[in-house]
């Protein structure tokens, strides 16, 4: 069986659209494919739950199709537990499904999720809760915020991003002063923001010095020092255009758990996009091997049970 679980509003609405098409690769294949379409937010944990349950422990696959939200929260049901998980992406930048080498093209996807194999990949973790690509706290969690408040009005592309982003930076916004302990040992530092990467090909993007983590399995910091709102905005641009490579103002380094002190009861915290307010103290890992996704294969012709049994 194959539970695919859609985000009805994903692609502009291409989720709903797709599923017969999906329906028929699924018959070739022979795979009873089973529906959970999410039509809001509150559905999508209930109906993960229920798609993971069922696939427990057999030759089913759960697949998650939607932005890398919708990922997120159906990998936060699977991970840890011997379930075959795929993904067919519709956001609007899919970093975790091309990083491990997904087919943007959501046909493609969905047929891979039926023929891949499993491989079991790496998660962040934050609080009790998994992140794909990044985590993120201060003045790059308030810029998602105020993202998604733009891309309800304007639709979800890449220029609305851009511009909001933008926009978000230039706006007031406070220090946080941060106590870090990790590997033994303590510092502490006042920051606008702090992004803790999972996702060699975003950081990659950024031309950050940091993407050497992911092959070590480690999770990779990085800390805007306490500068104004105009050299912001340099940092900004010049990873739009993917020349921060040599950034004097960002502090990184690799971690395998991180343990973040702020002087806040309660933090804003962003994770994969999706904004979560988080007590203090903010507890990170990575998790190597978490997650048994299905990625390509070089007979992609097989029926993905075949290929495992």
């Amino acid at each position: 069986q194959a539970h695919l679980i859609i985000n009805a509003k994903s692609g502009v609405g291409k989720g709903s659209t797709l599923i017969d098409e999906f329906k028929h690769i699924s018959d070739e294949l022979k795979f009873e494919l089973i529906e959970y379409l999410i039509h809001c937010p509150d559905e999508l944990e209930h109906q993960s739950k229920i798609a993971v349950q069922r696939a427990l422990n057999s030759e089913d696959v759960v697949i998650a199709a939607g932005g890398d939200g919708t990922i997120r929260s159906v990998a936060q049901e699977a991970y840890g537990k011997n379930i075959h998980f795929a993904v067919v992406p519709f956001g609007t930048f899919n970093f975790f499904a091309r990083a491990h080498n997904i087919p943007e093209d959501q046909v493609e996807a969905f047929r891979l999720a039926l023929t891949g194999v499993s491989t079991p990949v790496r998660l962040g973790f934050l609080n009790g809760q998994v992140f794909l690509i990044n985590a993120s706290l201060g003045l790059y969690a308030k810029a998602i915020k105020d993202r998604e408040h733009s891309t309800k009005l304007f639709g979800r592309h890449q220029l609305v991003v851009i511009i909001s982003t933008i926009i978000s930076f230039f706006s007031k916004h406070h220090l946080l002063k941060v106590d870090l302990f990790s590997n033994g040992k303590l510092d502490t530092t006042y920051t606008p923001m702090m992004f803790i990467g999972n996702n060699a090909l975003q950081l990659d993007n950024l031309s950050l010095n940091v993407a050497h983590c992911m092959k070590a399995n480690l999770l990779a910091v990085v800390i805007m020092k306490p500068i104004n709102i105009a050299k912001i905005i340099g940092i900004i641009l010049r990873g739009i255009f993917n020349a921060l490579e040599d950034e004097d103002n960002l502090e990184s380094f690799c971690v395998d758990s991180l343990t973040i002190h702020t002087r806040q009861s309660s933090n804003t915290v962003a994770l994969d996009g999706e904004i979560m307010k988080m007590s203090t103290p903010l507890k990170i890992s990575a998790l190597p091997a978490a997650l048994n996704l299905v990625l390509p294969t070089t007979t992609p012709t097989l029926p993905r049970t075949m290929l495992l049994k």
